[in-house]
């Protein structure tokens, strides 16, 4: 991919964002996104320090499909008006390259527009999750694969956050002996952004 593609966007307030995009290089064929990460912001301006993120999912890597979605207690706290946005990948290799772009338009609603009470908090199926495991010795990959596929199917929209400390050191990548380790199950590495690095630098920036 060179070609940095341009999307407009539209979002309503107090709704549930999603949108798929397909991948494809210059001459037409999918790009295979096999370990590929990627991070997804919305932005008043380039220069602004306010950032609304998507959460990224990668639906069908080997076949170039990404989805950005948003849930709706973000969308309520945006306000309405035209923002920008871009899609940056994180190649197997560490290069990094911007893929899409593109404007935001949120706009008000009307039956969204009124929230009371904790409608503008996440439900259960929304709720940020995070696990932190150092080991799984009492698990088999099988087990796991089966618990992660119940996970899934009772809660699609919950963004999960997978953690596992270290004796040594500070924001450390894992590798394929870790994954063993943990009994990360197979499908796990194929609907999740794996290996993002660290989210705050050891000097704690």
């Amino acid at each position: 991919m060179s070609a940095v593609y341009v999307h407009n966007i539209t979002i309503d307030s107090g709704t549930d964002f999603e949108q798929e995009y397909d991948m494809f290089e210059v001459g037409g064929k999918s790009v295979d996104l096999t370990n590929h990460t990627a991070r997804a912001q919305i932005r008043k301006h380039r220069g602004s320090l306010t950032t609304t993120s998507f959460i990224v999912g990668f639906p069908d890597r080997a076949k170039g499909k990404v989805k950005l979605t948003i849930p709706s207690y973000v969308t309520a706290a945006m306000k309405p008006g035209r923002y920008i946005y871009d899609i940056l990948f994180t190649k197997p290799g560490g290069t990094k390259e911007i893929v899409l772009e593109g404007t935001v338009r949120v706009r008000q609603g009307i039956s969204t527009g009124c929230f009371g009470g904790t409608a503008g908090l996440p439900n259960s199926a929304q709720r940020l999750c995070i696990a932190v495991i150092d080991e799984s010795d009492s698990q088999t990959q099988s087990g796991m694969s089966t618990k992660w596929a119940q996970f899934r199917g009772t809660y699609p929209n919950r963004t999960f956050y997978l953690l596992m400390p270290k004796s040594e050191g500070f924001g450390h990548l894992v590798d394929t002996k870790e994954y063993v380790d943990i009994r990360m199950p197979q499908n796990f590495g194929v609907e999740t952004t794996v290996n993002t690095g660290r989210l705050i630098s050891e000097d704690g920036d």
